[in-house]
């Protein structure tokens, strides 16, 4: 009676062990998530309130972090490739979000048709229904995606922002102004 106990908790043992090894070797290896956010603040020189991060993740096939965030004040999305043991900087861009002029012309939303000939709602119209819906306001919130999509062949918004490290998503009917589809999640 005593052997298959005394088995079991020697089992466990090595099991509790190996976990415990394995733990330190990635504590000793890698660099901590806090260790990269901190790299990505040196390097970018920014006050840490002005920065959303969305994700800091550890790909150990590639042997490096991942990290993607926002300056709010900017509009900017930033992505960040970090070696995870070293911490050194392998590769880094950005791109401005929410530049309406850009939007404007790069998906001509000066015409007033959809493709059954009625008239669109504009883009601040549909940021406001967004916006009205989630009870947000603009300022509070950083937005991540607008654009004109087709969804059976009716004209759509599709926006998304973020905001409290929750992501919000909207589909509009760009013709009646109609919430076609929302969904909020958190972002990590």
């Amino acid at each position: 009676m005593k052997k298959p106990f005394i088995i079991i908790l020697s089992v466990l043992g090595i099991l509790l062990l190996i976990g415990l090894g394995i733990f330190v070797y990635y504590k000793l290896t890698y660099l901590s998530k806090e260790e990269v956010r901190e790299i990505v603040l040196k390097d970018i020189g920014i006050d840490r309130n002005k920065i959303h991060f969305t994700k800091v993740e550890l790909e150990i096939e590639e042997n490096l972090y991942e990290v993607e965030f926002y300056y709010i004040n900017q509009n900017t999305e930033y992505e960040y490739k970090i070696n995870a043991k070293t911490g050194q900087i392998i590769y880094n861009d950005f791109k401005l979000l929410n530049n309406k002029e850009n939007f404007e012309n790069n998906n001509d939303s000066k015409t007033n048709t959809n493709t059954d000939g009625s008239s669109n709602i504009t883009i601040d119209d549909a940021k406001k229904i967004a916006l009205e819906h989630s009870k947000l306001n603009d300022s509070d919130v950083i937005f991540t995606e607008i654009k004109k999509d087709y969804d059976d062949r009716k004209l759509i918004y599709d926006l998304e922002f973020i905001y409290n490290n929750q992501e919000y998503s909207y589909e509009i009917n760009s013709n009646s102004g109609e919430i076609i589809s929302y969904n909020k999640e958190n972002l990590y």
